[in-house]
């Protein structure tokens, strides 16, 4: 017979391994598609705007999806909306292959991006209770796995466009190991009621996570928008060479990430995104002020390493902030990341426009660098560890 100590800690690993899954699996769907958008656009027959437009549309559907999303933890819990979310995502998968008008397709990707909206704050809320029961941080290592599952999803698509593989059996296939994989995940990970708001109700830090998660991904996301071009358009590298920008940045991120954890345990996870954000600006200075391709690769692998556990950080504070409810405070970061991601390609490239590109960079990622850390500074405070988040749960 194990004694009690031995079983929560078997108890806690189980759980660090299906909310892991969640993760892996998660990113592996999200990447499973985006590669074959030419595929989609030549079946639909359709030009670049309208595409463009029909991916807004699943946008907004995300956006609708996190705002509603600490509604839904808080009444249905972490784990059970995490799951149910999941698979539901992974059913409607293959329909993006088979939708017969970009009206259809549009409406496929709202409904999706809704879904996966409430999954992403069902899952880091479980990540949350899983970390504090362990009592070691792990929420950098389980997006880092997201990351991973992206890239693999992507391979996985691109390998299944050059041996003849066709899309809607892509999609069922990895349909049907997302559901298997996320009703395995369901059984290691223990059920608990949703954790109660403690204390009056801030608006405030609610906005401050909306603000500092928006603008954190301006510094994130803007070397997948605009790597490739500023290789080509600034540097004068060859079109070979315009993808590897997003590689080396993706690499740096996943690094960082799978690293990320041991940095937070070592020196607390407020310090660590300050540094990290920090590091990726001076990069980001690297790469726009000395324009030669080997400085903006070298420059891309610091910055995706410094700003690799901006993110982790963010969801670790706002679930663990006893001020919200379970899932209010990450509905709140997740509102203003999505709105991130749709601004900030647009706000760079008019500044580009107005100036250069170099410039626009510079000038924007500063800026919303230090706003994101100047709203996590006078907003939001450090998580409060629970010894017992987990039923029969324990520090390790």
């Amino acid at each position: 017979m194990s004694r009690p100590g031995t079983a929560n800690l078997n108890g806690t690993r189980r759980a660090i391994l299906g909310v892991a899954l969640l993760f892996f699996v998660n990113g592996v769907v999200v990447g499973s598609w985006l590669p074959r958008l030419p595929e989609i656009r030549d079946r639909l027959g359709i030009d670049l705007d309208a595409l463009g437009l029909t991916l807004a549309l699943g946008g907004l559907g995300s956006l609708l999806g996190s705002s509603l999303s600490g509604v839904v933890v808080g009444g249905w819990g972490a784990r059970r909306t995490a799951v149910t979310a999941g698979l539901a995502v992974y059913l409607f998968l293959p329909l993006v292959a088979v939708a017969p008008t970009a009206a259809l397709l549009a409406l496929v990707l709202a409904v999706m991006g809704f879904l996966d909206a409430n999954a992403d704050v069902g899952m880091n809320a479980v990540g949350v209770r899983v970390e504090e029961a362990h009592g070691r941080s792990v929420m950098t290592r389980l997006h880092g796995l997201w990351s991973l599952g992206t890239l693999i999803g992507s391979g996985v698509s691109a390998l299944a466009v050059l041996v003849g593989v066709d899309f809607v059996t892509q999609l069922s296939i990895i349909s049907v190991l997302g559901i298997g994989t996320a009703l395995f995940a369901m059984r290691l990970i223990p059920d608990a009621p949703p954790r109660a708001r403690q204390g009056a109700r801030s608006g405030r830090l609610a906005i401050g996570l909306m603000l500092a998660g928006g603008f954190a991904v301006f510094v994130e996301g803007a070397p997948f928008d605009w790597s490739a071009l500023y290789l080509v358009d600034v540097t004068g590298s060859g079109q070979a060479l315009a993808g590897t920008g997003v590689i080396v940045f993706t690499a740096g991120m996943l690094i960082g990430r799978l690293a990320g954890d041991h940095i937070v345990d070592r020196f607390g996870a407020v310090p660590t995104l300050y540094s990290g954000v920090v590091v990726s600006v001076i990069a980001m200075f690297f790469v726009v002020v000395l324009q030669t391709v080997p400085a903006a690769l070298a420059g891309f692998l610091i910055w995706g390493l410094g700003i690799s556990a901006a993110l982790p950080v963010l969801y670790k504070l706002a679930g663990s902030h006893r001020s919200f409810g379970e899932g209010s405070g990450l509905a709140a970061l997740t509102v203003g990341t999505r709105l991130g991601f749709m601004a900030a390609p647009a706000l760079i490239g008019v500044a580009a426009t107005a100036w250069s590109l170099p410039i626009a960079i510079a000038i924007v990622v500063s800026l919303a660098a230090t706003a994101s850390l100047v709203a996590v500074r006078l907003t939001i405070a450090p998580p409060v560890t629970a010894g017992d988040s987990l039923p029969g749960g324990g520090n390790s």
